[in-house]
């Protein structure tokens, strides 16, 4: 099996907006006239910037889309993870208390899936974090597949994104112990974030599993 750290930890976002204030709007106008927030994040893990226009009234989604629907064993692992987060644990960095479980976010597993197959379709055991197709990173993934909150301004949150691979690498069981070993992984599973996912893509050199987590 080969694992991959989590991409990106902590990832300060500001607000630009047309007037002064945590939450005022751009002077961007979305359809039928709705106001725009333009977000831009640093994602101090990849020395990049990078800006993102969504609604004001953006609300996250929990029903899978119809062309990125859930599987059975992603659902199982989500629910595993849910359950080692709910018991809090005690990774090689330290000892993390019990975390509020992670909800299915429907933006999130579209990217993780989108990855999931780009990593698949490579033919390789390799989990780069940084797209080889068109040298993305986990957090420009998740806003390019829709997941677009508006955050107070100024705020550190997260875009994390953690990956396995591995023959016949089906047991959540297993994909849970392995990351548990690593310091990065063990710590991003009881990271204090509602929003997340699991992907399940099997290619031609094994299953690819992405974990993507983000919110603040």
């Amino acid at each position: 099996m080969r694992l991959s750290v989590w991409g990106a930890g902590a990832v300060a976002a500001a607000l630009v907006a047309c007037n002064p204030g945590p939450s005022a709007p751009s002077d961007n106008g979305g359809k039928n006239g709705e106001e725009m927030v333009t977000v831009t994040v640093t994602d101090a893990s990849y020395n990049v910037t990078f800006e993102y226009s969504t609604p004001k009234s953006f609300a996250v989604s929990r029903s899978a889309l119809p062309d990125f629907p859930q599987s059975v064993a992603e659902r199982e692992m989500l629910q595993a993870i849910n359950a080692e987060r709910a018991r809090g644990g005690v990774c090689p960095s330290g000892a993390f208390p019990a975390a509020a479980p992670l909800q299915f976010e429907a933006s999130l597993h579209k990217a993780a899936t989108l990855y999931g197959r780009e990593l698949a379709a490579s033919g390789k055991l390799e989990l780069p974090h940084r797209s080889r197709v068109d040298n993305r990173v986990p957090s420009q993934r998740m806003v390019d597949a829709g997941y677009r909150p508006v955050p107070p301004s100024g705020i550190q949150w997260v875009f994390g994104e953690s990956l396995a691979a591995g023959m016949n690498l089906n047991s959540p069981a297993e994909v849970i112990a392995a990351w548990k070993v690593s310091p990065s992984h063990c710590a991003a599973l009881f990271e204090k974030v509602l929003d997340g996912t699991a992907a399940q893509v099997t290619g031609a050199a094994g299953t690819y599993w992405v974990l993507n987590i983000a919110g603040w």
